[in-house]
């Protein structure tokens, strides 16, 4: 059988994910059965075994099957589990939310107060526009984050975007302006979620949380960016994919 793919907005590796779960979900493939092998997947899609391999990580990630060197890929769930699972073998995966859709809350001009002015590292008082809403995942259709995006003034309308873009703003920022990256700073810290967030993030109030903010600075060191997401407990992972470096001792 070959299926043909004609969805050109996303990956192919995405669209063959999407297509294998909508029939693990129909029960063309039940709880326990095996997916047919790469090769056979191969010929199905007439993509690579590089395209075949990518969708089946994305399902492993969701949960949905399982997958042994030698004896294929047996299926584990009929849904995804609830939380979104990133994972990251490279800087620029560690900076972005990939299969995801930003919904904007509240956009505007804002002179930072000193709480803000903390989160940036900057002085209080500073002009700076503010985007937030809520990151959801594409898969599971629920909240994975709030946040709040804080970009110079002259990259407002690059920050817009966001919500039909979808991607990661300073990515808009490098494609519109040439604005690349030349450090960003990661802090990862728990947190709690309070009313106010708690109704869009579909939680109880006072809810577990990791927050994590990102600092992009160009490579004159101007600060150009941050972004403070606030996840709540149970719906993010990162999976960090290391590698020792054998040419060191440590």
């Amino acid at each position: 059988m070959t299926s043909t793919i004609s969805d050109t907005d996303r990956p192919r590796y995405q669209v063959i994910a999407d297509d294998l779960m909508a029939d693990i979900a129909a029960e063309k493939f039940a709880v326990g059965a095996m997916l047919p092998t790469e090769m056979e997947l191969c010929d199905r899609y007439n993509v690579s075994r590089y395209t075949v391999r990518e969708a089946l990580r994305q399902l492993r990630e969701l949960g949905m099957v399982a997958m042994r060197r030698g004896s294929g890929t047996r299926v584990m769930s009929a849904r995804p589990e609830q939380a979104y699972v990133q994972s990251v073998s490279a800087l620029s995966e560690l900076l972005r939310y990939p299969g995801t859709s930003f919904e904007v809350m509240e956009s505007g001009r804002i002179s930072l107060n000193a709480e803000q002015a903390e989160i940036l590292k900057v002085q209080s008082g500073a002009d700076w526009f503010r985007i937030s809403g809520v990151r959801r995942s594409e898969r599971a259709n629920m909240p994975i984050c709030w946040q709040d995006v804080y970009v110079l003034p002259q990259f407002e309308n690059a920050a817009r975007q966001v919500s039909v873009d979808h991607r990661a703003v300073h990515q808009i920022i490098e494609q519109q302006h040439g604005e690349i990256i030349g450090h960003a700073q990661l802090d990862m810290f728990a947190s709690h979620i309070d009313g106010a967030l708690a109704r869009h993030l579909e939680v109880a109030p006072d809810t577990a949380a990791m927050t994590i903010v990102r600092r992009y600075t160009d490579h004159n060191g101007r600060l150009f960016e941050t972004t403070r997401s606030v996840h709540p407990e149970g719906r993010f992972v990162y999976s960090l994919d290391l590698r020792r470096d054998w040419r060191t001792r440590d």
